[in-house]
């Protein structure tokens, strides 16, 4: 059993036990996974995000964490295509696997599941540069930062169809907006550390709870009318 620190392994825990919603894969759709990293540094907890470029045929200079589509001839399951797409996009190889948070739909028509990992090598990080065309540079957004309520909204998108989706975003900082699928994973796995102990929650967010403005609900309709939409399309 590898040897996480103290709250990722309660973290870890937490994710074992709990039931997850797992999408069957509807037609037209293709599976991919992305990686929530968490790293640390010296006393400080942070995500490692990714900007995109804009040759990505989706999702163009967004930022998003690593991932990217489940491959059949080189993937065992979707925890190897996360792993595998960081390392490709980061050259970064040693991640210890917590577990998986919610799949969720994407309006580029594919279900993505997030598995959330921990960086056991910062030097991996820090002596990177191999990024493929797709990564522009990565970001590393402290937790404390992202869970901020004055940097969370929930804002209303209209899409093809004239579906209306209640969209969340994270304004890290100024033209470096976290929003859309990325936003929706980043609620869920805050909603997750909402459930650790208080002293765990506030090593890792650094603070005893995420309010998310009081609208943290307010993102699950996005599932739903995307399902909607997906059904309709």
């Amino acid at each position: 059993m590898p040897n996480f620190p103290t709250c990722l392994e309660e973290l870890r825990l937490l994710l074992q036990s709990e039931s997850r919603l797992i999408i069957d894969l509807p037609e037209g759709f293709q599976r991919a996974a992305v990686l929530i990293p968490f790293i640390q540094r010296k006393k400080d907890w942070s995500l490692i995000f990714t900007r995109r470029t804009a040759n990505v045929p989706h999702h163009k200079n967004e930022i998003s964490f690593p991932g990217g589509r489940y491959e059949v001839d080189q993937d065992e399951d979707l925890i190897h295509t996360a792993l595998r797409e960081v390392n490709e996009e980061l050259g970064i190889q040693n991640v210890m696997v917590l577990g998986l948070i919610d799949d969720l739909l994407t309006i580029s028509k594919f279900v993505v599941t997030p598995v959330v990992g921990f960086v056991e090598d910062n030097k991996e990080v820090d002596n990177g540069g191999i990024y493929t065309p797709e990564i522009d540079y990565i970001l590393e957004p402290q937790i404390y930062d992202l869970t901020n309520p004055e940097i969370f909204s929930i804002k209303e998108m209209t899409y093809q169809n004239n579906f209306t989706f209640k969209v969340p975003f994270f304004n890290y900082k100024e033209n470096e907006v976290i929003w859309g699928a990325s936003a929706r994973i980043l609620v869920n796995l805050l909603l997750k550390l909402n459930q650790l102990r208080a002293d765990c929650r506030l090593k890792l967010m650094g603070r005893f709870l995420w309010k998310g403005n009081g609208k943290i609900n307010d993102g699950l309709d996005y599932l739903e009318n995307l399902q909607l939409l997906n059904r309709e399309s």
